[in-house]
């Protein structure tokens, strides 16, 4: 009988109910099958409460906000403008420049649907220009996007790290050389189609050092904001939350500063955020109801005692898990797919004996190549919709380009200590 509301969290789920209130209300199914309607309302007296008002979560909306206010101040054309006197005399020049973009993006806002959609009404418009196929700009646009919520800072690795209560900080330093890896694997697989493929794309005349370097300027002081930010994290010196304060508040001075950001944007700022804080929270609520349905059930100790018990290497394990995580990216969002499978699959990770901060990147990454795979990946949907390009055709490219994610996953399966060296020397 226990089983009987994962069932129905399943129907829910077909017939398109958020994941959300799928979670909560197979929850809440589940506890009254359990524990009777007394149990049921003593833990939605407190639950939704214990769970929102976690410090920790407090850096979802600092983080947020950052981004936000980055991007109302257009921050984004510079930092496309650098990667493009950079990198845009390379095979493949602008979409080569759109990965570092993209990368240099992510590391200020920690969104991948604010990256895409950003990156769309930048590039686009300018691949267009120098008549570059549609297939290439949107795929590399969609799957560059990805590399936001695996470099630091991320959101999902703020949920991942609170879920599992695991070091938010050295999550998000995990993230710095996997994402830098992922980064060049991309801009390579990027330029290896350019030139395996001529009609794809012109190659321009590179810039002089004067005007690369002119370039640079232009975002001095939000670099200087994002080494304060992921420096401070670092030393130890200040927590994820202080830090995600100082980001935000950075952004908002240089906003202003620049003579960027009006009175308008800081409030279209805010009002963002809090669409998305509350989106996130309702998923972080109705999960925490679900989470009590399955500590009741006992089904996550069934499942980490049934596997245990098999007679087969870990990494057979770990290659079932990956290929479950792929399976709900193509069809579910990443907070959701983290809060709806940590509960049953971290325990059984912690009990293979995998290091959970390692564990933490490689969900990261699985869930991000989710972003950029049918049906549901919502960064070609964006960048669909935003650049004005069949969806067909968006889809086409995303999927070349996902090959250079599935070589960073196996890298960074292969070899842990890639994912662990920086964090282990906090």
């Amino acid at each position: 009988m226990e089983l009987v509301p994962l069932v129905l969290m399943l129907v829910l789920l077909m017939i398109g109910l958020p994941v959300a209130f799928s979670m909560g209300i197979t929850g809440i199914l589940g506890i009254w099958m359990i524990g009777g309607w007394d149990s049921v309302m003593g833990i939605l007296g407190t639950s939704p409460f214990r769970s929102a008002a976690h410090y920790t979560l407090t850096t979802v909306p600092l983080f947020i906000l950052m981004a936000e206010f980055i991007t109302s101040a257009n921050i984004t054309r510079d930092v496309f403008q650098i990667a493009y006197r950079w990198f845009g005399h390379l095979p493949g020049g602008l979409a080569v420049a759109t990965v570092f973009a993209d990368a240099g993006f992510g590391a200020m806002c920690g969104s991948s649907t604010a990256a895409a959609a950003s990156m769309s009404k930048v590039v686009i418009p300018e691949m267009k220009r120098l008549h570059y196929k549609d297939e290439l700009s949107a795929g590399v646009v969609a799957v560059a996007g990805t590399l936001a919520v695996l470099i630091p800072p991320s959101v999902p690795m703020i949920i991942y790290g609170t879920a599992t209560e695991t070091s938010v900080g050295k999550l998000l330093i995990a993230g710095i050389v996997p994402g830098i890896i992922a980064t060049l694997i991309l801009a390579g697989t990027v330029m290896a189609w350019a030139m395996a493929d001529k009609t794809l794309c012109p190659r321009i005349e590179p810039f002089s050092w004067k005007e690369r370097f002119e370039a640079i300027n232009a975002i001095l002081p939000v670099v200087v904001l994002f080494l304060l930010v992921i420096g401070s994290i670092y030393t130890g010196f200040a927590t994820p939350t202080e830090s995600a304060a100082v980001g935000a508040t950075g952004a908002l001075l240089i906003g202003l500063g620049m003579r960027r950001l009006k009175v308008v944007g800081v409030l279209d700022s805010i009002t963002s955020t809090i669409k998305s804080t509350g989106t996130i929270f309702i998923i972080i609520i109705c999960a925490t109801i679900f989470g009590y349905y399955l500590t009741m059930s006992q089904i996550p100790q069934a499942v980490v005692g049934l596997i245990s018990a098999m007679d087969v290497n870990r990494w057979v394990i770990m290659g079932l898990l990956v290929v479950l995580y792929l399976a709900l990216g193509c069809i579910m969002d990443q907070i959701a797919i983290l809060l709806l499978t940590l509960p049953i699959v971290f325990p059984l990770v912690d009990a293979l004996g995998f290091d959970a901060i390692w564990f933490g990147v490689i969900s990261i990454v699985l869930v991000e190549i989710g972003l950029a795979t049918p049906p549901v990946g919502l960064n070609v949907f964006i960048v669909s919709s935003v650049g004005n390009i069949p969806l067909g055709t968006a889809f086409k490219g995303s999927m070349i380009l996902l090959v250079a994610c599935f070589l960073s996953l196996l890298l960074f399966l292969g070899f842990p200590e890639i994912v662990l060296w920086v964090p282990n020397r906090m």
